[in-house]
């Protein structure tokens, strides 16, 4: 007869599966979002920093929760973004922000037209989440191509 303990591990409820989605999915900052379950449907709430976000959001929920409703109420950030302020200004910025969120992080910046580009090395996938996040929610920035790699740290 098997003596061994069974556990009983309870099934993931829809807004387990969907953040569990926003996590694993590189591409998406999900810093800000949520969801919530509210008479059946699934609520959809926060924000993102560029439509092609708000999309893969909504997709990955659809995808974790097909049974279900969705409401989506997730909203794009305005760009905040003076018509006079230069890609050095913008860089600038980014990199102050980069430099608090992950001081060991070997990232370059480089900006065109707004358009922030992120390359390197990070020591994680937290950490390369939390740079994106980061340059993403600057002043000035309508979007950021992430071309970071993570290589942890040995020793």
């Amino acid at each position: 007869m098997d003596t061994r303990a069974h556990r009983h591990v309870a099934p993931l409820t829809a807004r387990d599966r969907i953040l569990r989605a926003w996590a694993s999915e590189g591409s998406l900052d999900a810093s800000s979002l949520d969801v919530a379950l509210r008479n059946g449907r699934v609520v959809l709430t926060g924000d993102v920093g560029c439509h092609s976000d708000r999309v893969t959001a909504v997709g990955l929920a659809e995808q974790c929760a097909p049974m279900h409703a969705i409401e989506n109420r997730i909203v794009v950030r305005a760009y905040a973004c003076d018509p006079e302020e230069t890609d050095v200004d913008v860089r600038s910025r980014v990199e102050r922000v980069i430099g608090l969120v992950a001081p060991r992080a070997a990232v370059a910046v480089h900006v065109h037209d707004h358009v922030v580009t992120i390359a390197g090395s990070v020591s994680s996938v937290a950490e390369r989440r939390a740079v994106h996040a980061a340059a993403a929610r600057c002043g000035g920035v309508h979007f950021v191509t992430d071309q970071l790699t993570v290589a942890p740290v040995v020793g």
